[in-house]
């Protein structure tokens, strides 16, 4: 592919590709938008160009643009059969050639973003300069999750957190979501990412119906009045409410009511809106349930309905209240979130969590159809129908502004990581972190090369060598103590681990399968950035996902090496964190007595293993970072023969800064503070051993002893 001397968009279409793979016929919602922005990509000033990018690829593939459109024609005609789509799709795909991308140039996702499974290629992007773009649809599954089947908040919210991490300019569908955007943008993430609305259009597709293929279930709905509403059917699109508005309707005998039609597809969580339909008995008498809806028989229902309905909950737009304006229909739609942006003051609202009032709209408009006739009378004088090339228009308008912004654009990413703080990989630990509340900064995009995908525990690396990379607002040569959460896998083989983050290597020696935290010096290099390099030998992976892994990552934080108050917090917060396989075992005491007396600020625990005079007590073996760990150990053990208790502690302690989630050390450490009395701190050791190792029955005595030597 020849080199552009000007700037290229390159339009993700991957999600685009798999619509068609799977046999869809025609296009709807998200894909309508993408068929659109390569049909109308004339709008840019700039070379528009489909690409497909693999999550686990570093390289952009380009489509041949003919074929693609091609593709695209067909699935917007509707007139073609899956057999013929895919078959378009695989050609389409089978002349993906390297995309040459430079330095300057846009890529946009306008498709659905969460169909990734890592994004690990966006910061390659963002590092080789391109700029990164990104169409948001809605917040529902964070804002408001009860309308979401579960697994998908979670997938949506790292995919979310995943793509602002790198993007530069964040498109919206509506002000409601752009604002909405904004807010979880600056409270969550502490960011401040340009964000811009491109309201959708409201253009109906160019076609004259003849509606000699209507079917006769559909006809004969038709045949008497009715009040249309077109939507998936599901608990967020609030058919219930028109079910209990109708019901109450027809209980009024001097009240003509129009029937009830529901065109879209069954959803999730609908057994009770099921329920509430048995129960009125509406059924096929004044309830019609209508799916699998040719273009023109949608058509057909939205000529001769009475009017619409849209009660729903939520929406990023709402679509079906543009197309009823389209079509000439008043709408009584719902007021909440962006869904008055599309009716503005043509359509008549609604409290949709209120049936009284609802009951009354209805009723009024049903007592008198000159309101209804008026309605479209100011419908048809006043709508204004956005169009497509509009819409096409205005989104490549953001884009190329954006391109020709001259703002200097770090290469780093989005995210600057303060000292103190722990950043997590996996999505079990952000989705606690997230319940928590406070910034939900991660750490999943600081992998720069060398690892794998992110699980839901963290991060396999899938070479000896894994680079991560930490923004910091800290002064290049500044020197920290860097703390990582690390693991192997069960395994008959040892995995070796050596540590380098800009000062001397640290060799940490073989891993354990228990998560542990390791501290180790580094120093902050050019531009704040903190690099650590992870070099680790490789065993088999825990399942069959690779042939072998090297070291495990799932947490990640740090401090400035002098300040020990700092240390000492973050060491706090580091014994509050147990691997969350963990978790839910510890049982050596009441909750209440081990809140009470669990590591803080204050800690004995902690003031012994980092103030208490923990320094080296043999001056010729250099600095506690340099010293030997197996040295260690074989001094701390032969002090302990020797009963020199106070001595051990300090070897102990030596041994613990590095390693703090190290159980053996841990249960030495606290006999070491037994044997002197020190029962309080030595009780938090055997408690913080058996949030690690719950299962070890002889940590637990130890603990029950030393608890009765503190309470007697």
């Amino acid at each position: 592919m020849p080199q552009n001397t000007l700037p290229t968009v390159w339009l993700e279409i991957s999600d685009f590709m798999e619509y068609a793979r799977g046999g869809n016929i025609t296009v709807s919602g998200i894909q309508r938008v993408t068929a659109n922005l390569v049909t109308l990509r004339g709008e840019s000033k700039y070379n528009v160009m489909p690409v497909i990018a693999e999550d686990d690829d570093t390289v952009l593939y380009a489509v041949d643009i003919e074929l693609f459109q091609k593709l695209v024609d067909g699935l917007q005609s509707g007139l073609h059969d899956s057999k013929y789509i895919q078959k378009l799709e695989k050609k389409v795909r089978e002349n993906l050639v390297p995309a040459r991308t430079s330095a300057g140039d846009i890529f946009v996702i306008a498709g659905a973003f969460w169909i990734y499974q890592d994004f690990q290629f966006l910061k390659n992007l963002r590092e080789r300069g391109l700029k990164i773009g990104v169409l948001v649809y809605d917040l529902i599954a964070i804002r408001k999750p009860y309308f979401v089947i579960p697994i998908l908040t979670r997938i949506f919210e790292d995919a979310l957190l995943d793509v602002l991490s790198e993007v530069t300019l964040v498109l919206t569908i509506s002000d409601h979501v752009r604002d909405d955007l904004k807010d979880y943008i600056q409270t969550r993430l502490g960011l401040d990412i340009p964000v811009e609305s491109v309201t959708m259009p409201t253009e109906l597709p160019e076609v004259s119906y003849t509606y000699e293929n209507i079917r006769s279930e559909v006809k004969a709905v038709a045949k008497q009045d009715y009040v249309l509403f077109v939507s998936t059917i599901e608990m967020r699109k609030n058919h219930a409410l028109l079910v209990n508005v109708w019901e109450r309707l027809r209980q009024d005998r001097n009240l003509n009511v129009p029937n009830l039609v529901f065109v879209g597809k069954w959803g999730w969580e609908v057994e009770d809106l099921k329920n509430d339909i048995n129960r009125s008995g509406g059924s096929g008498k004044w309830l019609f349930i209508l799916n699998n809806m040719s273009d023109e028989e949608l058509n057909y229902l939205y000529r001769n309905c009475l009017l619409t309905a849209y009660p729903s909950f939520a929406e990023g737009w709402g679509l079906p209240v543009g197309e009823s304006l389209a079509h000439g229909k008043m709408c009584i739609a719902s007021n909440a979130t962006s869904i008055p942006e599309v009716g503005g003051d043509l359509v008549d609202y609604i409290d949709p969590y209120n049936v009284d009032r609802a009951c009354e709209t209805f009723r009024s408009f049903f007592r008198d159809h000159d309101r209804i006739r008026q309605r479209e009378k100011d419908i048809r004088e006043n709508f204004r129908v956005k169009t497509w090339d509009a819409y096409c228009k205005e989104f490549y308008k953001n884009i190329d502004q954006h391109i020709e912004d001259k703002n200097a654009l770090s290469r780093e990413g989005n995210y600057v990581y303060s000292p103190g703080e722990i950043y997590f990989y996996g999505s079990d630990d952000v989705s606690e972190q997230n319940e928590k509340g406070g910034l939900l900064v991660t750490a999943r995009m600081t992998r720069v090369s060398g690892w794998n995908r992110l699980e839901k525990w963290g991060c396999w690396a899938a070479n000896n060598r894994a680079v991560i990379d930490l923004p910091t607002s800290l002064p290049a040569g500044r020197k920290v103590r860097v703390f990582i959460r690390v693991k192997a896998p069960v395994s008959q083989e040892r995995m070796w681990l050596s540590c380098q983050a800009g000062g001397e290597d640290f060799a940490y020696g073989n891993v354990s399968p228990v998560a542990a935290f390791i501290n180790f010096d580094g120093v902050i290099g050019q531009d704040g950035n903190l690099r650590v390099v992870l070099n680790s030998t490789g065993v088999p992976a825990p399942d069959s996902s690779y042939p072998t892994v090297h070291v495990g990552i799932s947490a990640i934080g740090f401090v400035p090496a002098d300040d020990a108050a700092a240390c000492l917090g973050f060491l706090e917060k580091i014994l509050n964190e147990t691997p969350k396989t963990l978790g839910d075992a510890i049982g050596t005491m009441p909750r209440g007595q081990a809140n009470a007396t669990g590591p803080g600020m204050g800690s004995p625990f902690l003031s012994r293993l980092l103030l208490g005079k923990a320094e080296n007590p043999n001056p010729i073996l250099g600095t506690v970072e340099k010293m030997s760990d197996r040295l260690s150990l074989f001094r701390a053990r032969r002090s302990a023969r020797k009963q020199k208790w106070g001595e051990a502690e300090k070897y102990y302690a030596a041994m613990l800064r590095r390693y703090i989630n190290r159980p053996r050390i841990l249960v030495q450490y606290g006999h070491m503070l037994k044997e002197q009395g020190f029962y309080a701190p030595a009780a938090e050791a055997y408690r913080q051993a058996a949030k690690i190792d719950p299962s070890d029955k002889e940590i637990r005595k130890h603990l029950a002893a030393v608890e009765h030597m503190v309470n007697s």
